[in-house]
């Protein structure tokens, strides 16, 4: 994927985007400066939206939405717009394919949004809109859907578009092990060969239970599986709180430290403010989306699932019927409404050569009638679907022909990722809470807040163990069950214990072919890009079990390299040098969109990921920087030569709007 050409018209910022975003293969680099508030953010957010859509929620939010400018000029015109335009390039079976995806967004006569798209692939054109027919929309939006999916799906985008900052942060305390298990799951398409072993997993169970015949020993292996379904549950609701205690912890730390140190922290806490309300409002638009989606699809469930399945059933019936009417209209058949006309015809013709002597009576153009339709039939055999006329037929070829596009698998996979945001919502509400009293009552709230949480951590990840070991001992006690020695064994169920095992082998068998390349590309770029230990790296190591995935890092001494004890650049640089091997050996080829580039990195560490990392990191890499990231006179010359655009965002506050000039902070 290679995106070409970024348009936005009154959107947030800008009020006449046209960005061309093209590359040069031998400088893959864009290179985008701005200052803080100038449009870089809002940049990133217009080609997002712009791919997978933007959420307008009522007219206030249409208003928020919408460039301040343009909002004055045309304050109370419900004809204003905002517009989104993206050109992308993709291949399909080695050809490439132009795509160009418009987003048109404006409010009508009764202030409430509208919405249209046009999908342009390569001269063929999909249209759609609020106004569109409903399943004729459902099955437009699922073709653009797909087209969209195909190139780099909405759930994998934040591997591959995202702030360095945060990126930075996935790696501090326990967020690793997590952070590699999700990408590689979800970027390498594992995560169906595990689902596939969870179920197998429950009816094996299912299938013991039925073997089980004394009454006494059933009901106590019945026990069992619910007891460790119930401390299973418990395992999930104690886990879900030790995240979110975790997170709070991850964002708070630096707050802590400095508030620990006695510093200002005013203006940080605000912009941090800004930021979780950002992040809390888009996770309830997405949640708003696909409550939408979800309820377009129930409503049209016959024509997503129903409809075809029917079909599919009665196809063979349906050929047979229109094979035999298409035969017997082939043959010498008059239709009865064409014989009055053929029976006038044939009395004129009688009359003209005096075959008949006077006007015959209306008695004796019956029996001609009757004669005529007698023959005209007398070739036509009789058959059972005789009573199906013309028009049934014409809906029984259409029926034939008819195409629907299951909903069901984008939007189970949207769930997916819509519950691990909302899993996050409640955490960022407490954040926010506390930042705000923070605000208030200054760094005591911050230090007392995050030392509770820190005991919370603890007692929570001491509960999750005790939790674990019960299961280990429920699970001894519940394998005496087993009855394949039986004298005639279940067939299903010894198929089902063969099944359980092979899909965690293929699923580890392809974690094994691809781990060798991910391990060698991480050490050959830690070694050129981790300054702290620069070529010092012997080996990372990636486990073969995607139940427990994790790596580690081994010095050249034999040591491991205990991540928890890098700083916060090296941690930056670690998780960036990990989503680089999922972009190489992940299922995508994607552009790498990355905000705030230098995030935490220190001057011997930026120059080394300016040299090393950024030039070959994708065949499409768009940075987003401030003067104090890459500067100008110091960091630029590192990459020149792999730029092929340098543009930068300037913001006139007067106008309320952000303009593109060309260079890199040419002033």
């Amino acid at each position: 994927m290679l995106i070409t050409r970024i348009i936005a018209k009154n959107f947030k910022t800008y009020r006449e985007l046209d960005l061309d975003l093209t590359v040069n293969e031998e400088q893959p680099i864009i290179l985008i400066g701005g200052e803080n508030g100038g449009g870089k953010t809002t940049l990133f957010q217009a080609i997002y939206y712009a791919l997978y859509g933007l959420k307008v929620k009522d007219f206030e939010h249409f208003n928020k939405l919408q460039n301040a400018g343009e909002r004055a000029k045309n304050e109370g015109n419900s004809s204003n717009k905002i517009e989104l335009e993206i050109h992308f390039t993709g291949k399909v079976l080695h050809n490439d394919y132009k795509y160009i995806i418009k987003r048109l967004y404006t409010i009508n006569a009764q202030n409430s949004p509208v919405e249209a798209v046009t999908l342009n692939l390569n001269g063929d054109v999909f249209q759609y809109g609020t106004a569109t027919p409903h399943a004729e929309r459902v099955k437009k939006e699922a073709e653009v859907n797909k087209i969209i999916k195909a190139n780099l799906p909405q759930e994998l985008s934040k591997y591959f578009l995202f702030d360095a900052m945060e990126a930075g942060n996935l790696l501090k305390d326990e967020y690793l092990n997590r952070v590699i298990k999700e990408n590689i799951e979800n970027v390498m398409g594992f995560n169906k060969y595990i689902q596939l072993g969870n179920a197998t997993n429950i009816l094996t169970q299912d299938y013991i239970a039925q073997g089980i015949e004394i009454e006494e020993e059933r009901n106590q292996y019945k026990n069992l599986l619910e007891e460790k379904k119930k401390i299973e549950e418990l395992i999930v609701a104690t886990n879900t709180h030790y995240e979110r205690a975790l997170s709070y912890s991850l964002s708070q730390k630096e707050f802590y430290e400095s508030a620990k140190e006695g510093k200002n922290l005013q203006a940080n806490i605000k912009e941090q403010i800004q930021l979780v309300e950002r992040k809390i409002e888009d996770i309830l638009n997405r949640e708003t989306l696909f409550i939408e989606q979800s309820e377009r699809f129930l409503n049209d469930i016959e024509i997503q699932v129903f409809i075809p399945k029917l079909i599919s059933i009665i196809q063979n019936e349906i050929e047979l019927i229109l094979a035999e009417k298409s035969q017997k209209n082939n043959n010498d058949f008059i239709e009865p409404e064409h014989i009055t006309k053929i029976s006038e015809k044939v009395i004129a013709f009688l009359k003209e050569n005096n075959l008949i002597e006077s006007e015959l009576t209306n008695e004796q153009k019956g029996l001609l009638k009757e004669y005529i339709i007698k023959k005209s039939n007398q070739d036509n055999t009789k058959t059972d679907y005789d009573f199906i006329d013309k028009n049934d037929v014409t809906n029984l070829e259409q029926l034939l022909g008819w195409s629907s596009i299951n909903q069901f698998n984008i939007i189970e996979q949207q769930k997916e990722s819509l519950e691990k945001e909302l899993a996050t919502l409640p955490n960022l509400k407490i954040q926010l809470l506390d930042l705000r009293k923070s605000d208030v009552g200054g760094g005591d709230e911050i230090i007392q807040s995050f030392e509770v949480n820190e005991l919370k951590i603890k007692e929570f990840k001491e509960t999750i163990k005790n939790y674990k070991s019960d299961i280990e001992k429920l699970d001894a006690k519940i394998k005496k069950f087993d009855l394949s020695d039986e004298e005639v064994p279940n067939p299903k169920l010894e198929l089902l214990k063969k099944l359980g095992p092979l899909f965690t082998k293929v699923s580890n068998a392809l974690l094994i072919n691809k781990k060798t390349r991910i391990e060698e590309a991480m050490k050959n770029d830690l070694n050129t890009t981790l300054v702290a230990y620069e070529n010092q790296i012997d080996r990372v190591e990636l486990s073969e079990d995607l139940s427990n995935l994790s790596f580690k890092i081994y010095h050249k001494a034999g040591n491991e390299i205990y991540l928890e004890e890098l700083n916060a650049a090296s941690k930056q640089i670690i998780i960036q040098v990990l989503l680089k091997s999922l972009h190489y050996f992940g299922d995508y080829n994607p552009p790498v969109m990355i905000d705030t580039v230098m995030g935490y990195l220190d001057e011997s560490s930026r120059a080394s990921l300016l040299e090393n990392y950024f030039p070959k990191l994708s065949h499409q890499t768009i940075l987003l920087s401030t003067d104090s990231e890459i500067r100008k006179h110091i960091d630029l010359e590192k990459i020149e030569n792999f730029i092929s655009k340098k543009i930068t965002l300037v913001r006139d506050k007067e106008n309320q709007l952000t303009e593109v000039v060309e260079g890199y902070f040419p002033n």
